[in-house]
């Protein structure tokens, strides 16, 4: 459970909407269940911001691929048979 202990040893337990601004949610997110299971749900997520980091990244990284793809095809395509080099190593 995330919480704050101060210098006097008293505990204050995060908020479920301090939570939720740790893991980058949008303030406007409904959380529909109690606090322990919000709690544990904002626990396990991946927060929102680093998410969509990696999903850009991710797609970034397909897109050169298929680039790298059709442009070989395209090679591929206007070589004769006799012209066909095959890399190795």
């Amino acid at each position: 459970m995330l919480a704050i202990v101060s210098i006097f040893g008293t505990v204050r337990y995060f908020t479920v909407r301090e939570a939720a601004r740790l893991q980058t949610f949008p303030d406007e997110y409904f959380f529909p269940h109690c606090w322990t299971q919000t709690m544990r749900q904002l626990g396990n997520a991946v927060p929102v911001a680093f998410a969509g980091v990696l999903a850009s990244s991710i797609r970034t990284h397909l897109l050169k691929v298929k680039a790298i793809q059709c442009s070989r095809r395209l090679v591929e395509s206007t070589l004769t048979p006799n012209q066909l080099v095959v890399e190795v190593g």
